[in-house]
């Protein structure tokens, strides 16, 4: 077996440390390859966050986020003045800010797919909505989303998807309800 020397300074108290774990396994090179061994194999067990726990890291990070109780956010919404919120969420760029920090790439970087991918996981981290989910329709995709925010609700989010969409460089083509927004996202 080929071996490797190597030099290095370590803190006083991880100094104990090997010291110690170097009386129990004979030596400090037992100690520590025991140690890099146990570290490999931990970090196989560790199990893969989720699309949406990664998302979750990284918005937690950009610190934009406001947590609300869903009916606060519901009277808020039915008491809104929806035209300025749509204002809002076009000037800004909320969902379009949302997929790039996702992704890590800009908009125009990503496909149809993955902006289409990244509005759902999007959506799913907001508790906004109770159900929502695509289908790939030939031509286009069919997005379907159901809600328990009213009317209002489903007309504001219909517009900053569109928005978006239309920042993307895509048609859409859209249908909503108190309860419902069925959308055809057309590929190019």
């Amino acid at each position: 077996m080929k071996t490797h020397r190597i030099s290095t300074t370590i803190s006083q108290k991880h100094w104990e440390l090997l010291k110690k774990h170097a009386e129990k396994y004979e030596t400090q090179q037992k100690a520590l390859e025991l140690a890099l061994e146990s570290l490999e194999n931990s970090s196989r067990q560790s199990p893969e966050l989720t699309p949406e726990e990664k998302f979750w890291m990284r918005l937690k990070g950009a610190k934009s986020l406001v947590i609300i109780e869903k009916n606060a956010f519901k009277l808020l919404i039915e008491t809104s003045d929806i035209e300025l919120l749509s204002e809002l969420f076009t000037q800004n760029k909320i969902i379009e800010y949302t997929i790039e920090l996702y992704f890590q790439k800009s908009l125009e970087e990503c496909s149809l797919k993955e902006v289409i991918d990244g509005l759902m996981i999007n959506i799913k981290i907001t508790n906004w909505v109770d159900t929502v989910d695509y289908t790939d329709g030939g031509d286009h995709y069919n997005l379907i989303i159901t809600h328990d925010l009213g009317f209002g609700f489903a007309k504001l989010l219909t517009i900053w998807i569109e928005n978006m969409f239309t920042a993307y460089g895509v048609k859409t083509e859209s249908t909503c309800s108190i309860k419902t927004i069925f959308m055809k996202i057309f590929k190019n």
